[in-house]
């Protein structure tokens, strides 16, 4: 499978929906979820995604596919009077957050560029024509947090103590919350799970021809502790507390998560 490097991870949860209906019931379905967690390990969507797979039958695995892509609909609605009239800072591409400052009139948007595959760059170009927006290095977001009135993120996952997102999210929250600015996290509860992975990605999208001898690391996510976040906002409505996961995890994906940390993934909960 080739990793979609640029979508939101609501655009990507769509599509892996689609791929995996295809296989309830089926052999090839362990396989086939293996391999799509090793490619997005830190979306807690997906991880959901496998567990009603193997957790409910096919009639209402399907049904609670819809309420996933229903949620996500629903939080849109929440936030749209929060940020009317608002210079509102957000970093990387959300798709929820994209669909969200489509819809509201009179607002600022400041984004960073968010490397190392510059998603924010995209973000800019498809609110520009629309919204009065500001793209800046990441490192110079820190010279905007006052001239916002909150900051506004998606997730890749909410788990029991932290948040993955973007790398980069948790020192702006921590920043943030210096500050005195709310920092809200957009969401629905399916992005809820106790554990998510994350793997290292190219070192070439750093520097395609560092010198010899430099080590670069190329992270995507960071974990920014659930305390320096001050609201979520689900389908449920906005709450200073995190949703919780709620279902029982299945055998499969206890065994997916024990074959990708063998493989050097790392756990984060």
């Amino acid at each position: 499978m080739r990793q979609d490097k640029i979508s939101g991870a609501s655009e990507i949860e769509k599509k892996i929906i689609l791929r995996v209906k295809k296989l309830l019931g089926k052999r090839r379905l362990f396989d086939e979820c293996l391999s799509i967690l090793s490619v997005y390990p830190s979306m807690a969507s997906l991880w959901n995604i496998v567990n009603i797979s193997f957790s409910l039958n096919k009639d209402e695995a399907e049904k609670e596919f819809v309420k996933m892509e229903n949620a996500g609909k629903k939080v849109i609605e929440h936030a749209k009077e929060l940020i009317k009239n608002a210079t509102v800072i957000t970093h990387s591409r959300s798709s929820t957050v994209l669909k969200l400052l489509k819809e509201c009139k009179n607002i600022k948007v400041i984004c960073t560029e968010s490397r190392p595959r510059y998603e924010g760059r995209l973000l800019a170009k498809e609110l520009c024509k629309k919204i009065d927006v500001t793209l800046v290095a990441d490192s110079a977001i820190f010279s905007f947090i006052d001239k916002a009135d909150l900051i506004l993120m998606g997730a890749d996952a909410i788990l029991n103590n932290n948040v993955v997102n973007k790398i980069g999210t948790s020192a702006i929250a921590l920043y943030a919350m210096e500050k005195g600015k709310p920092f809200y996290i957009i969401s629905s509860s399916y992005k809820t799970f106790p554990f998510v992975m994350l793997k290292e990605e190219s070192e070439k999208e750093i520097w395609r021809e560092a010198p010899e001898g430099i080590n670069i690391k190329n992270f995507y996510f960071d974990a920014t502790p659930l305390r320096w976040i001050s609201y979520f906002i689900t389908e449920k409505g906005i709450s200073a507390e995190a949703p919780k996961f709620s279902m029982n995890i299945c055998k499969e994906v206890l065994e997916i998560r024990d074959k990708l940390e063998e493989r050097g993934y790392l756990l984060v909960e």
